[in-house]
């Protein structure tokens, strides 16, 4: 049996798909290690894998990552993991849709695309396609809404990928994903705030902490620690077909599959306080009645 083989999306240092390549890679994977910009990817090629270049937002470039695979592997492939991604954090009432439609690009139609396009070195292997998810695609907390309707979308096409590709022998594995200890935050281009004119910027003080990541490193677990759990079940002859890994991901799991419909967000008394506060001085009314409504519970 020759050596097995594997391609990530979103290697860049410090990541999630850095943390899988490396766990790959000391199982004796021949693993390609992708990333729009190589120079993130650097310390990998020092290690030995090989290296990828691959935007997967564009077509041209996905196409020559297959070829580049193909040409080394001669035809084949074992696993495709599909963990790049993008974040965003805003209220919906003050989100710019032209960054949602970059989120969707990079975390639903890229899955897609990069799945089409490796798809016949993975029928030629049976092999299998890991989809990184996330919690958030199953129990949704304010202020992500875009990233997290990206993320359910995730969590239904693997669904789709399983029973489309079955009659290949191709599994689909969906890794829902908790707090992991990573780069993401820092490496945010810029600080999100909400805008002066925000409904919500009384609340900012409450708000604008959840928009950097205040609170996601306290029980977020270790990056290192969740790629073995994603790879060993990976390399598994009968593997799960849902995996959940990372901090919070078993209360969400015993939330979504118990039908608990409404969870406690912390914080949230705090943001009620300031809300009805401000709007008690001003003629919105019926606004304060909806405040006192909807902010405990996410429904």
């Amino acid at each position: 049996m020759g050596q097995k083989t594997v391609l990530i999306t979103g290697c860049s240092e410090g990541g999630i798909g850095d943390a899988l390549a490396r766990n790959f890679h000391k199982r004796g994977f021949r693993v390609f290690a992708s990333a729009r910009n190589t120079e993130k990817v650097e310390h990998l090629k020092k290690m030995g894998l090989d290296i990828v270049q691959l935007d997967v937002t564009d077509e041209e470039s996905i196409k020559k990552a297959v070829s580049t695979v193909k040409a080394a592997t001669g035809g084949y492939l074992d696993f495709l993991v599909n963990n790049s991604g993008a974040g965003y954090c805003m209220p919906l009432l003050d989100s710019d849709s032209s960054v949602a439609k970059k989120i969707f690009d990079v975390n639903v139609f890229a899955v897609v695309a990069v799945t089409q396009a490796f798809a016949p070195l993975l029928i030629g292997s049976k092999g299998t396609i890991i989809n990184i998810g996330s919690v958030l695609g199953k129990m949704p907390l304010p202020w992500q809404g875009y990233y997290n309707a990206s993320k359910a979308a995730v969590a239904i096409l693997t669904d789709q990928m399983r029973i489309e590709f079955s009659p290949w022998g191709v599994r689909a594995i969906l890794v829902t994903t908790g707090a992991v200890r990573t780069k993401l935050f820092e490496n945010l281009p810029s600080k999100p705030v909400l805008p002066e004119g925000s409904l919500y910027y009384p609340a900012k003080d409450v708000i604008e902490p959840v928009l950097t990541g205040a609170g996601v490193e306290k029980n977020a677990m270790d990056v290192d620690q969740y790629a073995e759990v994603v790879v060993n079940n990976a390399i598994q002859s009968r593997p799960k077909k849902h995996v959940w890994s990372g901090g919070g991901a078993l209360i969400t799991w015993l939330a979504s599959t118990f039908g608990w419909s409404t969870i406690w967000v912390g914080g949230f008394p705090l943001f009620e306080e300031n809300m009805l506060i401000h709007y008690a001085n001003t003629s919105a009314g019926p606004l304060t009645a909806s405040c006192r409504s909807h902010v405990r519970y996410i429904e």
